[in-house]
């Protein structure tokens, strides 16, 4: 506990010791530019999403998909596997003593 004291005193000292410069001006037009690159993107058009994201990405997407619909599916139908029924038995017919 005490050396995070330290640590405190110690980074607030160089805080308060830094002067208040003036932030760098930005290059003439830089704010025209975004401001003209803003208007100029429309929304997120499927192109956009698609080559932000990739397609390898969309590909495991769907995959993941698929395999959780199966996941599902199988948990709903279950195919049971019952033995054959005989209408009569085979020891019906063995004589036993």
């Amino acid at each position: 506990m005490k050396d995070f004291d330290q640590r405190w005193q110690t980074l607030t000292r160089e805080a308060r010791g830094h002067s208040t410069e003036s932030p760098v001006d930005l290059p003439q037009g830089f704010g025209s530019r975004v401001l003209a690159l803003a208007r100029q993107s429309s929304g997120e058009a499927w192109e956009d999403v698609l080559s932000l994201f990739g397609l390898r990405a969309m590909v495991a997407v769907t995959c993941v998909l698929v395999l959780s619909g199966s996941l599902a599916f199988s948990e709903w139908f279950e195919p049971r596997i019952e033995p054959p029924a005989l209408e009569k038995s085979l020891t019906s017919h063995l004589s036993w003593p």
